[in-house]
């Protein structure tokens, strides 16, 4: 049968009820008592009960305690034997004549009788005389005490009949009689324990109510929402709206409600005020909050954890049960709770943070602790480089009186992570204060002139006003080819970044690490931390027009351009505008915007961009390496003058690969000083150009072995970095050697290269021995191989 909604992931205690419910039916009677906290799945279970009866051809009876009735005497009786005639044995038995309804006096309070037990057994042992009985009592917290008492007395009356009974039981709620539960929990002959659903029962309720297949991603957010509490998970389900995080359930309050009032008077109040308040708040301060006593409130908090809505510290388990009971109240009612506990936690010695907390969800209270404990709370936050907490303490501060004085502080705050808020406040506050020149760079108006202060790479910076030199002397060990150093900084850098949580020097940071990373050949890495400087800088407001974002553009563009995705990197530049403003970040935009153009086969609109970076470049009386290179002829020469003037190692580099490949055999020379140049310098990528360049030129001019040697070093090297069009072409030339293998040779030396002997070569192939000897000479000297051992390898690398 299908599993009914609550029920799912029941398949252990379902099992367990049938096989009770068949000893029953052979004569061996059981009573089972089903606990559970609210929204368990107790009634589904007991729904469940009921059917498996019913299709085993037992009589079912069954009932639920009202908590309207738990006064009425013998009234869960009633409802379950409404359909026994008991006739005249009941006279002598008014209290069960009134509850069956054979009597129009109302049942009177009092203890159980002896005769009112013995009737209502051998009542139940007649009808199980005919068919097997299933007795199945849902809430049996709310059944009356004489009932609760009859329900205690069943296990030792129907253990040799037909019997099966089942109680569900609210734990943590209320009851009419708490000792006899506790012996009906005693003589029961077992209890089902409804913990929370496991992740795969998670995943059957969520998929059932759903009516589709669902990831495991959503089922984790399910259950953190809503553990794996069926009530709470199909709540939580049908009031998804495409998010679950911070999701409400209105439809929940009626029951939760209803609970609560019933558990004690103070208990929704209670529940409020620690939904709105969180755990923090200890017990006498809630009940202090709420107006009642300690004691009567630890009493409450004890049965709302038995219920599984709280932990044992006091904290709600559920974050559903948590926002939909904070969104029910009305914001005056949530402010009005905080502004309670703040001043009650200042007034017991609560850290100032603890009650900044509650005052920035308040009205200004015109009060003047109020800002002096924010204003400590955004100190020590600071401090604990908790920067977001400090600005949102500091804003709070703002609102109340006399707070001028703050907007200074305010605007310092926020120039860790808020850069358009942080202009405007210092700017009001301060117009000639230090760090407004670098913040109005984030929105794109930089000051006259380029600062050029270097900072001393081996040297931490200790503030953010000193991070932009040290990352400029980061650039110069790049420039120097010194660029394991200057990766180990970027990265310390960042790290030092990170604790601050300074948003621009975090993007800066990432910005130099990714080019680090991009010199290096790990241009996944490389292309990683780009965009995570854009994602950065555009979380803390930079303009797209600023310095910050052209440098995270260029690292990003050229990263995707190294690795081959050329049409990813132009969609990059999407975002700039035609006419490139004149930033200090603009003449390194163009030159890595000219190559993607060029390489997109854009020729024309990428020598335009190229000559506009060394027009503007000169307009600021400086020069800078690399953005010749894709222009040729004498820029060429202009380039290796400035690179070997300037210690420029990987622009050296390039610039005499270009030219090598430009002079063909004659550039040699050229080539084998760019290899010369690399080797030291860890730029795997650009090591594999200049080794494949050489080994052309080596093949050009016939020098196979010495050419096979360079192309093998550039295929490892290409592999290393992960740039597939780049092995390839090396592949390719290994391939083809000086003239290419025909394909003679390669049928000769495929079988060479698998163990044959010449004979076997030469009648495998129908040639003279002599062909074969002639053939594979051919072979080893295109190739670049001194013999048959070496054959293998070579031709995979060919190949």
């Amino acid at each position: 049968m299908a599993a009914k909604p609550g029920l799912v992931g029941r398949d252990r205690e379902t099992t367990q009820l049938a096989n009770a419910l068949t000893a029953a039916a052979d004569g061996d009677g059981h009573l089972v008592v089903a606990t559970g906290g609210l929204g368990a799945g107790k009634t589904a279970l007991l729904t469940t009960a009921r059917d498996l009866a019913a299709q085993k051809g037992f009589t079912v009876l069954a009932a639920r305690g009202s908590y309207l009735e738990r006064e009425l005497p013998f009234g869960l009786v009633s409802r379950l034997f409404v359909c026994v005639r008991p006739g005249e044995e009941v006279q002598h038995l008014p209290r069960i004549a009134a509850a069956l309804g054979q009597s129009d006096s109302l049942a009177e309070p009092g203890p159980v009788t002896l005769p009112e037990l013995h009737f209502l057994h051998r009542a139940l042992a007649r009808m199980a005389a005919e068919r097997p009985v299933a007795i199945v009592v849902d809430d049996a917290q709310w059944a009356d005490q004489p009932s609760l008492q009859w329900l205690s007395t069943l296990p030792h009356r129907i253990e040799h009949l037909p019997v099966f009974a089942l109680a569900g039981i609210g734990t943590g709620e209320g009851c009419t009689g708490p000792q006899t539960l506790e012996e009906l929990l005693a003589a029961s002959t077992s209890e089902i324990r409804l913990d929370e659903l496991s992740f795969d029962g998670v995943r059957a309720l969520v998929e059932q109510e759903l009516g589709e297949r669902v990831n495991n991603e959503f089922i984790a957010l399910c259950r953190a929402e809503a553990g794996g509490n069926p009530l709470l998970l199909l709540h939580l389900v049908r009031a998804y709206a495409g998010h679950v995080e911070g999701l409400t359930a209105p439809a929940l309050l009626p029951t939760v409600n209803v609970r609560l009032r019933r558990l004690a008077p103070h208990a929704p109040d209670a529940l409020h005020a620690l939904a709105v308040l969180g755990g923090e708040v200890t017990l006498a301060r809630v009940a202090e909050l709420i107006g009642t006593e300690p004691c009567e409130l630890a009493g409450t908090i004890a049965s709302l954890h038995r219920m599984g809505l709280l932990s044992a510290d006091g904290a709600l388990v559920h974050p559903l049960v948590r926002n939909t009971l904070r969104d029910e109240l009305t914001i005056t009612e949530r402010q009005d709770l905080h502004a309670a506990a703040a001043r009650l936690l200042t007034e017991t010695g609560a850290s100032a943070e603890a009650v900044a907390e509650h005052l920035v969800e308040t009205r200004p209270l015109g009060e003047e602790w109020a800002t002096g404990v924010l204003v400590a709370a955004a100190g020590r936050a600071r401090a604990r480089n908790r920067v977001v907490d400090a600005v949102r303490y500091l804003r709070r501060a703002m609102d109340e009186p006399e707070s001028d004085e703050l907007l200074a502080q305010l605007g310092e705050v926020e120039s860790y992570v808020d850069v358009p808020a942080a202009v405007d406040h210092l700017g009001e506050a301060d117009p000639a204060h230090p760090a407004l020149q670098g913040l109005l760079a984030l929105l794109g108006e930089e000051p006259e002139f380029e600062p050029d202060l270097i900072g001393d790479p081996d040297v931490v910076p200790a503030t953010p006003a000193e991070f932009d030199p040290y990352l400029r002397a980061l650039a110069f060990l790049r420039q120097r080819g010194e660029l394991a150093a200057a990766y180990a900084r970027a990265d310390r850098a960042l790290t030092i970044a990170r604790r601050w949580q300074h948003r621009p020097c975090i993007a800066a940071a990432l910005t130099a690490r990714s080019g680090c990373l991009r010199d290096l050949g790990r241009l996944a890495g490389a292309e990683s931390d780009a965009s995570e400087a854009l994602a950065v800088l555009e979380s803390c407001g930079a303009a797209r027009t600023s310095t910050a974002i052209f440098a995270a553009l260029t690292e990003l563009s050229l990263a995707l351009l190294d690795m081959g995705e050329v049409d990813v990197a132009a969609q990059v530049f999407d975002v700039v505008p035609a006419e490139v403003p004149d930033l200090f970040g603009a003449p390194a935009l163009l030159a890595a915007r000219g190559r993607v153009r060029i390489a997109a086969e854009r020729r024309k609109d990428g020598v335009r961009d190229l000559l506009d970076c060394g027009e503007r470049l000169r307009a600021r009386g400086r020069d800078t390496t690399s953005w010749r290179l894709p222009l040729g002829g004498d820029h060429l020469v202009a380039e290796e003058l400035l690179a070997r003037s300037t210690g420029a190692v990987l622009p050296l580099a390039a610039v005499l690969r270009e030219q090598g490949v430009l002079r063909g055999v004659e550039g040699i020379a050229l080539l084998e000083e760019s290899v010369e140049l690399l080797a030291p310098t860890g730029a795997v990528l650009e090591r594999a150009r200049s080794h494949f360049a050489l080994g052309r030129a080596l093949h050009l001019a016939g020098r196979v072995k010495p050419a096979r040697a360079e192309l093998r070093v550039a295929v490892d090297l290409a592999d290393d970095c992960g740039v597939e069009d780049l092995a390839d072409q090396i592949r390719q030339e290994l391939a083809a050697g000086p003239a290419g293998l025909t394909e003679s040779e390669r049928r000769v030396a495929a079988l060479a290269a698998q163990g044959k002997m010449n004979r076997e070569i030469a009648a495998a192939l129908f040639v003279q021995l002599r062909t074969v000897e002639i053939h594979l000479t051919k072979v080893y000297r295109k190739l670049g191989i001194d013999g048959r051992d070496q054959l293998a390898p070579a031709l995979r690398l060919a190949s």
